[in-house]
């Protein structure tokens, strides 16, 4: 029964979430552009005082590898770094895109692998 500390800073919005078994059990959002630095962390803790959960009971951290946000995704990885090396935990990370296309077919109920998804993110100046 894993236990995951789950970071997303990619994108515009900043996620954290913590996971039982695939389930998410809470989550945080900011939706504030260019605060994720002094999000995280407060996040972080928020949500393991309110789940009750130490952080040694975590049996990995997941957090989003890009593409996305250059200093978003600095941030995400410094941030899952140190916590995994102060608990010696195991980092695992997520394609932006893979964790997008998943999503949608989540969303729309989609179990055939035989659908094509082509996730984009906006990268500015009209590109993707």
């Amino acid at each position: 029964m894993p236990l995951i500390l789950n970071i997303d800073t990619a994108m515009a919005s900043a996620h954290v979430s913590i996971a039982k078994d695939g389930i998410l059990l809470q989550e945080c959002i900011n939706a504030i552009t260019k605060d994720h630095s002094s999000f995280l962390q407060v996040a972080i803790k928020k949500l393991l005082t309110s789940l009750q959960i130490d952080i040694q009971q975590i049996d990995a951290i997941a957090v989003t590898q890009g593409p996305g946000s250059y200093t978003g995704l600095r941030v995400g990885m410094a941030a899952a770094k140190g916590l995994c090396y102060a608990i010696n935990k195991p980092l695992i990370t997520i394609n932006t895109l893979e964790a997008l296309a998943a999503s949608a077919l989540d969303d729309l109920n989609i179990k055939s692998s035989s659908v094509l998804l082509s996730p984009m993110i906006d990268a500015r100046r009209m590109e993707v």
